[in-house]
C-alpha cells in the first residue's frame, strides 16, 4: 500500500474509531433483537463480546487490511454454535451486525470520509464469506443431525421397552414397535396416552403423573396398561417432558416396561428358595433328629439345640417310626446338647413316653442338665413318666439292665 493510500485508509480507520461507542450500543442491541432476547449471558458480557469485535473491525482497518473480518466472523460462529444458536439465529445476529457496520461506514461516506465506498464494499464481501461459513457450519450440522438422528431411531426402533412420544395435550405422535407389541395395537397413534392405561389407572395419571412431569419435569413409578384383548398388566414407567431452549415444554415422552415376565420370575425364584429352604429343613430336622441302636432293643436319640415344638413333633414321629422298625425297650433321648426347651417342647417329651409305652417301649432321658431340668419346672412339664439318668453312660446301663431283665419297664 502506497503512503498516500495508507493515509486515506488511516483517516477512515479513526473516523470509524470515533463511533466506536455507538457502534457497540448498535452491535448490541440489533443482535439482542435478532436473538429475540434471549442471551443466555449477563448483559454485560455480552456487550463486551460486540466491543471486542469493534475493536479488531477498527484495528483492522487501520493497517489496512480486510482480512480480519472471515478470522473474525469464524470465531463468532465458532463460539455462536457452542452457545448452542441455531444457523437462522446466526444468520440473523450476523444480518444486523453487518448492517450496523455498513450504516456507519456510509454515515462516514455522506460526511465525505475519503475511502468509505471501497471500505463499504469490504465489508460486504466480507460479512458475506462469514455467511458462506455459516451456510457451510449449518451443512455440517444437519449431516451430523441426521446421523445422529438414525443413530437413535435405531435405537429407539429396536429397544426392548416401549417408548412414546406425546404432544403436550398427551396425543401420542411416536411410538416404538416394542410399545405397540406390548399393547398389542397398531393404531395408537392420534390417540390420547389414557387409552392406554388401564381404566383405574387415568385418575391417577391425571393427579399424580401428569402433575409430577408438568411441574418437577419427570416422574417414575408403577402404572397398569391394557392390551387390545382386554388383559391389563403393571408396568414400570419412567416419564419425562422435553422442553425447547426457552424452557417451553414441546412433548411428553415416557418408557415403559412390562412387569409380568420379571414379576413371574421372581415368583419362580421366591417359590424355588422356599422349596430350597423346606428341603434343607427336613434334611437338618431328620439329621438333628438321628435314631442310633446301640445294642439289641436299645436306641439312642441324641438331641443339640433348640428344642422348639416343631422339632418335638419331628422328634415323636421318628421315635415311635424307629421302636416299630427296631423292636425297641428302651429309648434313650439325650438332652446333654439341648439349650433351651420350651413348654410345648416339654410336653412332647411326655407325649413322646407315653405313646412308647403303648409300644411297649421305655424312654429314658439323659444329660438333663440343671439350666434345662429349671426350664422344665418353670413351664410345669410333668416328666413323672419319663426315667432320668444324669448322663448317657448312666442311662445305656440302664437301659441293658432293662432289656436283659434285671429291671421291668417302668
Amino acid at each position: 500500500m502506497s503512503e498516500p493510500e495508507a493515509a486515506v485508509a488511516a483517516s477512515f480507520a479513526e473516523a470509524f474509531a470515533s463511533h466506536r461507542e455507538k457502534l457497540v450500543e448498535r452491535l448490541t442491541q440489533e443482535a439482542l433483537s435478532a436473538l429475540g432476547g434471549t442471551l443466555g449471558a449477563p448483559i454485560e458480557a455480552f456487550r463486551a463480546d460486540r466491543a471486542v469485535e469493534v475493536d479488531i473491525a477498527i484495528e483492522a482497518l487501520r493497517d489496512g487490511r480486510m482480512s480480519f473480518a472471515t478470522e473474525s466472523w469464524k470465531r463468532w460462529i465458532d463460539s455462536s454454535v457452542q452457545r448452542g444458536w441455531s444457523a437462522s439465529t446466526l444468520q440473523g445476529v450476523l444480518g444486523a451486525m453487518r448492517q450496523v457496520f455498513i450504516d456507519v461506514a456510509l454515515e462516514l461516506r455522506a460526511s465525505g470520509v475519503p475511502d468509505a465506498t471501497r471500505k463499504i464494499r469490504a465489508f460486504i464481501r466480507s460479512s458475506s464469506e462469514a455467511l458462506y461459513l455459516i451456510d457451510e457450519e449449518l451443512r455440517t450440522r444437519v449431516e451430523f443431525l441426521h446421523r445422529k438422528t438414525q443413530i437413535f431411531e435405531a435405537l429407539i426402533h429396536h429397544a426392548p421397552d416401549g417408548m412414546g412420544v406425546a404432544a403436550t395435550d398427551g396425543t401420542l405422535v411416536y411410538v416404538n414397535p416394542a410399545f405397540e407389541r406390548l399393547l398389542g395395537r397398531d393404531d395408537l397413534l392420534g390417540h390420547s396416552v389414557h387409552d392406554t392405561l388401564a381404566p383405574q389407572a387415568e385418575a391417577v395419571h391425571r393427579e399424580q403423573v401428569l402433575t409430577a412431569v408438568l411441574e418437577r419435569g419427570s416422574w417414575s413409578g408403577v402404572l397398569p396398561y391394557q392390551r387390545a384383548d382386554g388383559v391389563t398388566f403393571e408396568a414400570q414407567v419412567t416419564a419425562f417432558l422435553v422442553r425447547d431452549e426457552r424452557g417451553r415444554g414441546i412433548a411428553r415422552c415416557a418408557i415403559i416396561r412390562d412387569l409380568t415376565e420379571p414379576r413371574r420370575a421372581e415368583d419362580e425364584r421366591r417359590k424355588l428358595a422356599a422349596e430350597v429352604i423346606a428341603a434343607q429343613k427336613a434334611a437338618l430336622e431328620e439329621l438333628g433328629t438321628p435314631l442310633v441302636p446301640i445294642a439289641e432293643g436299645v436306641v439312642v436319640m441324641p438331641l443339640v439345640g433348640v428344642l422348639e415344638p416343631a422339632r418335638a413333633e419331628r422328634m415323636l414321629g421318628v421315635l415311635l417310626e424307629g421302636i416299630g422298625r427296631q423292636n425297641a425297650r428302651v429309648v434313650i433321648l439325650d438332652l446333654t446338647g439341648v439349650k433351651e426347651a420350651r413348654a410345648e417342647a416339654a410336653e412332647a417329651l411326655v407325649r413322646a413316653a407315653q405313646a412308647a409305652r403303648l409300644l411297649g417301649a421305655e424312654v429314658v432321658a439323659t444329660g438333663t442338665g440343671p439350666e434345662l431340668a429349671r426350664a422344665f419346672v418353670e413351664n410345669g412339664a410333668e416328666l413323672g413318666t419319663i426315667v432320668t439318668k444324669g448322663t448317657l453312660r448312666d442311662g445305656v446301663a440302664y437301659a441293658l439292665r432293662v432289656t436283659r431283665g434285671h429291671g421291668p419297664v417302668r
